[in-house]
């Protein structure tokens, strides 16, 4: 059966509290990839998240296309949620784990990748460990400093609980499989009853949710 590392992006949202309050009745730890301008908006409700011991990780700032802009606003996008970031977890009296970042869309900057990677390892971002995940697909994204994902159930398409469950069914060969797994989830742009519909299904298959920290690679320098 898998076990499943929750990561969910485009937070903070307005609802996001009462999704922590969700993800601590199932006894989930998540690791919330936020938009800067998001944190600007909603820094109390990421400070009650990092309270509540989930973690943040950084999703840039605007929440553009990497493959449309240049690497120097991709370095300062970064810098001003790390920025963000940082103070969250200063409010919140927590020593932040590590610095961890996943591209918008999953767009990793086409034939700008390798400077966008040169810039997440000087800022000392960790991947996930090139081993933890046994699927071919990881293969094309290990070792790289981002956080890409194995299980995508699509919720930014679906707007009911039927469809969610039917694509949650879609994915029963990664769900069902005896592996680890990265699921992608979506704060901005779900409702809390959506979020928790998909931990319930999940729940229902007998899915085991894992600390994301244990899936951290790698050190901090830019030359390991």
């Amino acid at each position: 059966m898998t076990t499943a590392y929750l990561t969910v992006d485009d937070a903070p949202s307005a609802t996001l509290p009462e999704k922590v309050a969700v993800l601590d009745d199932y006894g989930v730890r998540a690791l919330l990839f936020c938009e800067g301008q998001r944190l600007a908006d909603h820094a109390d409700h990421a400070r009650r998240a990092v309270e509540a011991g989930h973690l943040l990780g950084n999703h840039a700032y605007h929440h553009n296309s990497a493959s449309d802009i240049a690497v120097d606003d991709f370095a300062d996008e970064l810098d001003r949620t790390e920025a963000a970031i940082d103070e969250v977890y200063e409010s919140a009296g927590v020593d932040r784990p590590a610095k961890l970042f996943r591209f918008p869309f999953g767009d990793k900057g086409d034939d700008r990748a390798p400077a966008f990677q040169t810039v997440l390892a000087e800022r000392g971002f960790r991947p996930p460990a090139a081993d933890a995940i046994d699927y071919d697909f990881w293969a094309d994204h290990a070792g790289d400093r981002d956080w890409f994902w194995t299980v995508d159930v699509e919720d930014y398409n679906v707007d009911t609980k039927e469809a969610l469950a039917a694509n949650v069914a879609d994915a029963a060969d990664r769900l069902d499989a005896d592996s680890n797994d990265i699921l992608l989830f979506h704060d901005g742009g779900n409702s809390p009853g959506q979020f928790e519909h998909y931990l319930k299904l999940l729940d229902e298959r007998g899915v085991a949710f894992g600390d994301p920290l244990e899936l951290i690679g790698g050190d901090a320098s830019a030359d390991d």
